[in-house]
């Protein structure tokens, strides 16, 4: 049996240099409760640290539920992962972390995941597939442990970076370049390339009329990137290759993590007041980087623990920094920019966004438990008192639907 200690650990989970791979005797590994509890019982939990999940600079993992017998036991040494994730933003920013290293040093054991509770699919996403053929690793090593299992043997790294957490050690960096230096061809950065939101659904969240932005961007010469639409192969390799890599803040950002050190500037632009998302992973990988300030407001609605749904709000453009950040880039936005096209397109996806938050069937966790003056009485702040009324009747009609 192995531990460690938070003194292993720096200042928000921060590490100079990446610990040992540490070796576990007789682990419990379980299905997992959710994200935040992967479902390892590591001995003496409550000590350990490189092994449990960090996430903005704190632990997050619980102690797992211990009153279950294992269903299996198995004698041979195994890699632990994380808990198996479907969204994108996690699997790269938390679980990809800690394979880098468990590879270099263990390339050949079995990779166990664990399926959570609440996931019936019984399958592994495209999404999933693809991060782990970038990363080299062949379907057969990789297992999701479905039932109570004991383990005799189990190694696990420490996350060499975490979901917003401290600056990145270049010890992480260099593991994952020599993991994926045979998917780039080496090639000098040049161009502009702008990561959008505006090809996703409204309930994922994105600014209103960022397609209006992407239609101006498109006709200056700036190459529009539509993630969800290309392979992750095609995302890394257009994001290599830009001098200028621009993204609308979503979880597009967590795939620059899959990349390591390029001469390029990266720039977020803001979805959320003074949000500096993925600081600490992506000014480690790039010769600047930039947050641009053009958050101009949002619209949001709370859930039924009255906290606003920071990720499905309708964020606006602050128009004068949106501006002047392209004319930094040598782009001439405002010289082709239609202020009444603008705020059409604006308005109609504002409308387009109350129709899709209130969908009756909406996902639980996006479903709004506010009431309807909560969501409308931000209108006038923001500008959008003249089309409150559309959407008042808008919520109406859907929650006549609803009953």
């Amino acid at each position: 049996m192995t531990t460690d200690s938070a003194s292993s650990r720096g200042p928000n989970g921060a590490l100079d240099r990446l610990p040992p791979v540490q070796t576990f005797q007789n682990v419990l590994v379980s299905p997992a409760a959710n994200r935040d509890s992967p479902g390892a019982a590591w001995p003496q939990f409550d000590t350990q640290v490189h092994a449990r999940l960090f996430r903005r600079g704190r632990l997050v993992c619980k102690t797992p539920a211990l009153d279950v017998a294992p269903e299996e036991i198995r004698e041979d040494p195994v890699i632990f992962a994380s808990v198996y994730e479907d969204h994108f933003g996690h699997l790269t920013a938390e679980t990809v972390p800690r394979l880098p290293q468990s590879l270099a040093e263990h390339g050949d054991l079995p990779i166990i995941f664990t399926r959570m509770k609440s996931d019936t699919s019984n399958a592994r996403s495209r999404m999933f597939r693809s991060v782990m053929d970038w990363l080299h690793i062949p379907e057969d090593q990789i297992e999701i442990i479905e039932k109570p299992t004991l383990f005799r043997e189990v190694h696990v790294a420490a996350q060499g970076e975490h979901l917003d957490g401290p600056k990145t050690p270049p010890d992480y960096l260099e593991l994952l370049e020599h993991r994926i230096a045979a998917n780039l061809r080496p090639r000098t950065p040049r161009g502009v390339a702008f990561v959008t939101r505006a090809g996703l659904e409204h309930k994922m969240g994105a600014h209103a009329a960022e397609r209006y932005l992407v239609s101006c961007l498109r006709e200056l010469g700036v190459r529009i990137v539509y993630p969800e639409v290309l392979t992750l192969r095609e995302q890394m390799r257009i994001y290599a290759r830009a001098k200028h890599l621009v993204f609308s803040e979503g979880s597009a950002v967590h795939g620059r993590q899959l990349l390591g050190r390029i001469d390029q500037t990266i720039s977020v632009l803001r979805r959320r007041r003074q949000s500096n998302m993925a600081r600490g992973q992506m000014g480690p990988r790039c010769a600047a980087l930039t947050y641009v300030p053009c958050f101009g407001g949002a619209l949001h609605v709370t859930n039924r623990y009255g906290a606003k749904l920071h990720y499905a709000m309708k964020s606006f453009y602050q128009i004068d920094a949106l501006h002047a950040y392209f004319a930094e880039l040598g782009i001439g936005l405002a010289q082709i920019w239609s202020q009444d096209k603008y705020r059409q397109i604006r308005d109609q996806d504002v409308l387009n966004w109350v129709f899709a938050m209130y969908d009756p069937h909406i996902e639980p966790w996006l479903s709004p438990a506010n009431d309807d003056a909560y969501l409308l009485d931000q209108f006038g702040p923001l500008y959008l008192g003249h089309i409150r009324d559309q959407a008042a009747a808008i919520i109406k009609a859907r929650k006549v639907a609803q009953r």
